[in-house]
């Protein structure tokens, strides 16, 4: 192909499909299933399209692609909440950025939906156009969504796992692998009486996939060590939640060497109620988190050991998963399972 020199953005304007797929020789569909991420294309004529976009600067126009294919370039995350309040305890910002981001990258546009649907509703912004797939987060292991869209035959991802997966996508935190890790953690530094923090009690009675699967992973590290209960379920999110849970722990158990949290903010509370009652962290107690600290984690007195994952990772392959699921609709399920990465900081030690 000859070189030319890259087009200004004024030349830009006027190149058309028809003059990639002239320079690529090829037809103009075949730049089109390029563009729109077909199979069935042989990899040196999709390089060769590729080639021409980027010598002659072309830019596809989202909009138009949009009315000639009848679909709405759209995506929807939905993470339902009971209240606006709740938006900034419970919703990881990183979980919208980084599903915004790879939306951008694919030129789809995307909506964040926090209320609480209704079959008709969800439904409707499928056969009114207004989408053409969903992200669901905060998925139960029995979710009305999932069936529904399911039994409709709608595009979606989950960022959560329900109970049957048999052909669906999802990517999710390997919460039961976390805690398992977790106790294995200070079970080695020769903690044996550990106390653990969970999600809402509420949250495992609705089936909220990470409150039953961390409950889950600690019933299997009790029955893995051969160690007693001590458990509280608590708010999460919540400095003053983990202070009264710590406060309760305590008094179930004086003897309590470690304590577990699912939540940075919990763990700071827990911090703070051991301190309060003349116990030193970690010299007499450790405490660790799991879930997403970021550097809140690193800024506390004294920095906090965690379990952890990025929440932006996450939603951003989440939302890859979905845009080639809606250009390339055969393709299998995808499932993954992210593990955590243990971070060591100054909170924990080994018992003396």
């Amino acid at each position: 192909m000859t070189k030319r020199s890259s087009p200004s953005r004024s030349e830009n304007r006027g190149i058309t499909i028809a003059d990639v797929a002239k320079a690529a020789g090829v037809s103009v569909p075949t730049v089109s299933r390029i563009l729109n991420n077909k199979e069935y294309v042989a990899d040196e004529t999709r390089q060769r399209v590729h080639e021409a976009i980027r010598e002659l600067g072309y830019t596809p126009h989202t909009q138009a692609r949009r009315l000639r294919g009848g679909v709405s370039m759209t995506l929807a995350l939905h993470h339902p909440i009971e209240s606006p309040h709740e938006l900034t305890a419970v919703i990881e910002t990183p979980y919208l950025t980084g599903a915004a981001a790879a939306a951008s990258e694919r030129e789809y546009f995307l909506n964040s939906l926090v209320s609480k649907l209704t079959p008709e509703t969800l439904l409707n912004m499928y056969r009114s156009n207004q989408i053409d797939g969903i992200i669901l987060l905060q998925v139960c292991m029995d979710d009305w969504r999932v069936n529904l869209l399911r039994e409709n035959n709608y595009p979606f991802v989950m960022i959560g796992r329900c109970a049957d997966l048999e052909n669906l996508s999802f990517i999710d935190l390997d919460f039961e692998r976390a805690i398992l890790d977790a106790f294995d953690y200070l079970v080695e530094l020769g903690h044996q009486t550990i106390g653990f923090l969970n999600y809402p009690q509420n949250w495992r009675e609705a089936g909220i996939g990470p409150a039953v699967h961390s409950f889950d992973g600690y019933q299997q590290a009790l029955k893995k060590y051969g160690l007693t209960s001590c458990y509280r379920e608590i708010g999460l999110n919540s400095v003053e939640e983990g202070f009264e849970g710590t406060h309760d722990l305590l008094l179930e158990n004086p003897e309590l060497t470690a304590i577990i949290t699912v939540s940075h903010m919990t763990a700071a509370g827990s911090i703070k109620a051991l301190t309060q009652c003349g116990r030193s962290v970690p010299q007499d107690c450790s405490v660790m988190a799991i879930g997403f600290g970021g550097d809140f984690a690193s800024v506390l007195t004294p920095s906090l050991t965690t379990l952890e994952w990025s929440p932006y990772e996450v939603s951003y392959q989440a939302t890859l998963m979905m845009t080639d699921k809606l250009g390339q609709g055969h393709l299998p399920a995808q499932q993954i399972l992210v593990p955590p990465t243990l971070v060591v900081r100054e909170s924990t030690k080994a018992v003396t």
